[in-house]
Formats: C-alpha cells, structure tokens, sequence
C-alpha cells in the first residue's frame, strides 16, 4: 500500500501557493492574476476576469464563476421561431450570429441555473472585466459541460418563445471559453443575490 501524499500548488508565474477546493477543475492565482485549468494533474493556462459589481446590497461580497462561452450560431433549418434569437444575433439576419453564453460554473438549482445563464446572456451586461485580487473557488461544471449547458440553453429559450417548434435545425461552433468572475451578496438568509442583474437565488 503507497503512502498518500499532499502536495503544494504553486502558481507558474509567480510561485505562489493556489488555493483549490475538492473537486474544483479550475484555480485561481490572487497574487498575479493567473488563470489555470487543471488537466491530468497538470496547469493549464486560461483566462480568468472578474465583473465590478452593479448594484449595492447588504452582505458579504463574494465571487461565484461563469464560464463564458463564445460561440457562433448558424441556424439551418427552423420553422415557427421566437424572437430570442433574433435579439441575441442583434439584427434582421436570423440565420447566423455570434452569441456568448454565460453558464454558471458553480453548482446551483437547475432552474436557478437557466434563469442565470438567460438573463445574463440576453442582456450581456458586463462591458470590461478586469482582474481582481480574489477568491474564486467551487467550479462544478468544466469546459464540456459548459458547452453542453450552453446548447441546452440556446435550444430551451427558442422553443419557450416559439409560437410552435416543429423544425430546428442549427449547428454551434465553440471558438474560445473563458472564466468570468460574477459578484454575489450573502444574504441573512442564505441565499446569494447578484451584483450586476440583481437575481437573487
């Protein structure tokens, strides 16, 4: 039987110590700004920002993780489309857009998760992230989950503002996933509001 060992995390950029909770896929460096995705036992460089916060509200402040997931949609069949996608491709032209999908990286309820990942992604509402010295643990979901969410999202809100869905057809490119920082209040009584919608969950 081998002895178990713990072993120290240090950031590659600046050596020092990351903080990681079980289970978490991604840290954080809070001396540098460094973003590391960790693969086999491995620190893979990814970027990391954060969002100020909107909106003030009692309780501590706090940082729950996004990915944000750049996308490009090309709509090739539909029949009897609502009007979500016509507003995320920010035009006339229905057929094709780009479309980043905000999809919370940290457990929550199904239906506190859609509502996030709708709201933020319909209005889009942080403008420059920027790099801030703060925590930022509790990644639930990875990259092909991030993907997964974000055509779960796309195909439920187009067929809940759809007259009738009888033809959907649509082929999603993945061009690049980032993690983005989202400021959350504790509230007194457990639960978390955000900082930029106001969505309490």
């Amino acid at each position: 039987m081998s002895d178990f060992k713990l072993v120290a995390v240090n950031c590659k950029n600046c050596d020092s110590g990351l903080v990681i909770e079980v289970n978490d896929n991604i840290t954080y460096c809070t001396s540098c700004g460094s973003g590391f995705e960790i693969i086999e036992s491995e620190l893979k460089p990814i970027e990391i920002n954060f969002a100020a916060a909107a909106i003030r509200s009692e309780g501590e402040l706090i940082y729950k993780p996004f990915w944000l997931v750049k996308s490009h949609v090309e709509i090739l069949e539909r029949k009897a489309s609502g009007a979500f996608i016509r507003n995320l491709f920010g035009g006339t032209d229905e057929s094709s857009g780009d479309i980043v999908f905000y999809i919370p990286a940290f457990y929550c309820h199904l239906d506190s998760m859609k509502n996030l990942a709708t709201q933020f992604t319909a209005k889009h509402p942080v403008a420059s992230p920027q790099k801030y010295n703060a925590k930022l643990v509790g990644f639930a979901y990875g990259k092909e989950d991030a993907k997964k969410l974000s055509e779960f999202i796309f195909i439920s809100l187009e067929a809940e503002k759809s007259d009738t869905m009888k033809t959907f057809k649509y082929n999603m490119q993945f061009n690049s996933l980032e993690i983005l920082g989202i400021p959350f209040y504790k509230l007194s009584d457990g639960r978390l509001k955000d900082g930029i919608l106001g969505i309490v969950i």
